[in-house]
């Protein structure tokens, strides 16, 4: 039993939902990722030109303007990180009164001498314990203005790390707003894969920023961080980093994308039942109407009933079309079932009449057997299987008088209704001739020239027409274009017996006729037959043939006609098995006794 219409549309609505859900949520998370990183990035890009800039200050507040030169730096850098240790540990608080005193009196000396002094004989006249005093003093002063940039802004750290071969990942200076900076001395497990800025920055050193976020320098989090390189003896020394902290804006960011998935998925539900609502009015319900008016029409046929519902769909859509349609579809199939009707009569009519055609060819060829009852010298038995209703093949056979007995056999070149006339007209003059006395070739000149003179459809026909003294053996037979025949003498086996063709008859109205002669031994068989025996197939690639035929009489060579014809055809249908008969199946045989 079927399902109703209405639960199907139910199912379908369900359908569509569930489609439609699932597209637009991903639709809406895929809209609010977007935009979610457009923000972001768009938020961090604004941040540039801050960063750099207080980037440039740093580097103009903290080495342009404490180092003379690059050499300076370069000493100040190499000795903080050769003595971490030594510059971490609390200052002597005698140190600085020291120091002052060294320093007074070294420039003293510089102003006698005319100014003789340097800064690089002033550092290698100190003491051990003054060098490191002057190394510490002057990299508290780098960090005092790291802690200033990084508190006169918003950013989270600023560091100094070295990025040589030597000593990549070394902290030289850190100041954090969390208080957890590194120390001089500390190192930054840097993997410069996950950080292509300072990679950058080290394969083409220059005056510029490079900019990246990072998710481990310089801790855990989420930063962005801009570069300024340290460029000493055009390779890059080292980088200094102002990082900011971008977690807060992500948790809010995040916190803001999860309302609107939140309002959007809600938007879209009730978008979605509103659709619902408006699909079902306007097409489901019009679709159920239909389906049920189809439903009821293809068991009542009543088509005014069709017409009459369908005018109460007044959807202005498909669906009201569909219906216009379906009205004329169910007038057209009341047109169409008229035309089936009377012409399934016709077709009955003309079944009827083949169906008599066929009896009445049928009762035109000689089909009582045997054939003479009361000669028992000869033996003679023939039939046809016509491929359609009718059929073109026709054989004939008749004593012209006690001894001789005329025998044939004709294929005729179409099927089907007009082979069959062209058949009874060939057989009756064929005849009608022989009946008369005339020789075979003169019987087949004769009825070519009846028939080749009003031939307009250009049909023909095939024959073999032999006369047989019963006494002797002795035939006399002509051969118009038809297939040679098989005989079989006494003791032997049946062989192919390729005579002498003559044109088909109907061809050409002057064709002339030859005949030849041969005899048939006491106890020889003489086998006929038309071309659908050897061509009888399954397969085109793979015809019966004359080898199968031959072998299929041999298997009964001694058989009167009636058990040979009857075992040829069994051989042929079990050869042939489903498929089709492909073309009329007609055979004589005649047996002397």
């Amino acid at each position: 039993m079927s399902e109703k219409p209405g639960k199907k549309n139910q199912k379908l609505l369900i359908q569509i939902g569930l489609i439609l859900l699932p597209v637009f949520t991903v639709l809406i998370i895929a809209v609010s990722w977007m935009m979610y990183n457009s923000t972001v990035n768009g938020f961090l890009e604004a941040q540039r030109t801050n960063m750099e800039t207080s980037l440039e200050e740093t580097v103009s507040s903290s080495f342009r303007y404490l180092f003379t030169d690059d050499e300076e730096l370069r000493w100040f850098l190499d000795k903080w990180e050769q003595e971490p240790s030594a510059i971490l540990r609390e200052t002597d608080p005698e140190a600085a009164e020291r120091y002052q005193e060294y320093f007074d009196s070294f420039s003293d000396t510089a102003s006698n001498d005319e100014g003789s002094g340097s800064n690089k004989e002033f550092v290698e006249g100190l003491p051990d314990d003054l060098l490191v005093y002057y190394l510490k003093t002057r990299y508290d002063l780098i960090q005092l203005r790291f802690g200033d940039d990084v508190s006169a802004n918003r950013y989270d750290s600023l560091f100094l790390l070295d990025v040589s071969d030597e000593n990549r990942g070394f902290v030289i200076c850190e100041c954090s707003k969390d208080g957890t900076s590194k120390e001089l001395g500390s190192r930054f497990d840097i993997d410069l894969s996950k950080h292509p800025a300072i990679q950058k920055l080290i394969d083409a050193p220059g005056d510029r920023a490079e900019f990246e976020k990072s998710e481990d320098l310089p801790g855990p989090g989420d930063y962005y961080i801009a570069y300024m390189p340290v460029v000493l003896d055009g390779k890059t020394r080292a980088v200094i980093g102002i990082v900011y902290n971008w977690a807060d804006l992500r948790e809010t960011m995040n916190s803001s994308m999860l309302k609107a998935q939140l309002l959007g998925i809600g938007g879209l539900s009730l978008a979605m039942a509103i659709l619902l609502i408006v699909l079902y009015r306007r097409s489901i319900r019009p679709l159920t109407k239909i389906q049920s008016i189809v439903c009821d029409y293809t068991e009542s046929k009543n088509s005014a009933d069709v017409i009459s519902r369908m005018s109460e769909i007044k959807e202005h859509n498909e669906f009201g079309l569909l219906s216009d349609n379906i009205s004329e579809l169910a007038k057209a199939i009341d047109q169409y079932t008229g035309e089936i009707t009377e012409l399934t009569g016709e077709r009955e009519r003309a079944a009827a009449e083949l169906d008599m055609a066929r009896t009445i060819q049928a009762g035109q060829l000689p089909n009582k057997f045997p054939a003479f009852p009361d000669r028992t010298d000869f033996d003679i038995y023939a039939s046809m299987t016509p491929a359609r209703e009718v059929g073109g093949d026709f054989y004939d056979y008749l004593l012209i008088d006690d001894d001789h007995l005329a025998i044939v056999i004709a294929d005729v070149s179409d099927k089907g209704v007009p082979a069959a006339l062209f058949m009874m007209m060939s057989k009756i003059l064929i005849r009608t001739f022989t009946s008369m006395g005339l020789s075979p070739g003169e019987v087949l000149n004769r009825t070519n020239e009846t028939i080749a003179g009003n031939n307009k459809e250009r049909m023909f026909v095939t024959v073999w027409l032999g006369i047989l003294e019963i006494s002797t053996g002795k035939v006399t037979a002509a051969n118009a274009g038809h297939e040679y025949p098989m005989i079989r003498q006494p003791g032997g086996s049946f062989e192919l017996f390729k005579d002498k063709h003559g044109m088909v008859v109907g061809g050409l109205k002057k064709a002339k006729y030859s005949q030849y002669e041969f005899t048939l031994q006491k106890g020889g068989t003489l086998f006929l037959y038309t071309d659908g025996v050897p061509e009888a197939h399954k397969d085109p690639e793979d015809m019966f043939g004359f080898d199968r035929l031959l072998d299929a009489l041999d298997q009964t060579p001694d058989a009167p006609p009636k058990e040979l014809l009857e075992n040829v055809r069994s051989v042929v249908d079990r050869f042939v098995g489903d498929a089709p008969q492909f073309d009329d199946l007609t055979m004589v045989a005649v047996k002397l006794n």
